[in-house]
């Protein structure tokens, strides 16, 4: 005999409710592994950072360097500031990698191009530049599609605006592109 919740339980009985517990269990398990699933599975359509989005921009960067004879690094980062894909054109220098990927942080972390900071600095702004693993030089540019922030762009190897304006560039026709 088995005591369940104040009742008495004959052995045959008491095995039908462990049973019928159990299949209750299983499915509140089954219940919420599908319900953790949902907001992913909803994720789903959303465009997020991945290597071949990442390799779109970058080829645009190239198109809008080679137009105006720059030689330039460019780095795409995530959402999160974390590198997804870098490439270094023919004759750039080799800092201008770094470079590029510390603009496309700036902009990632601050949700704007990295050209503001420089700005912001050049116009007596002086705390910019206490900013941690900031650089504030134009050539990054936040990628956002619809209202979701999904990386940037860091571009280095010619001039402050020259690489603010090839990121921008790069960034507006690749998403164009995109759409």
């Amino acid at each position: 005999m088995i005591l369940f919740s104040g009742l008495s339980l004959s052995s045959t009985e008491g095995g039908r409710v462990r049973r019928a517990a159990m299949r209750c269990a299983v499915a509140a398990s089954c219940l919420l592994v599908a319900g953790a699933a949902l907001p992913r599975a909803a994720l789903a359509h959303e465009r997020t950072m991945d290597l071949k989005t990442s390799l779109a921009f970058i080829e645009r960067a190239k198109q809008a360097a080679e137009a105006v004879h720059a030689h330039v690094a460019i780095a795409i980062v995530d959402e999160g500031g974390n590198l997804v894909a870098l490439e270094k054109m023919d004759g750039t220098q080799l800092g201008s990698m770094k470079l590029a990927i510390m603009k496309a942080k700036t902009s990632v972390n601050y949700a704007r191009p990295s050209a503001d900071m420089e700005h912001a600095l050049n116009g007596g702004n002086y705390m910019i530049g206490t900013l941690p693993d900031t650089l504030p030089a134009g050539g990054g540019y936040p990628i956002t599609i619809g209202n979701k922030m999904i990386g940037a762009l860091g571009l280095s190897g010619g001039e402050g605006e020259t690489d603010a304006n090839l990121a921008k560039e790069a960034v507006t026709t690749a998403l164009q592109s995109l759409k």
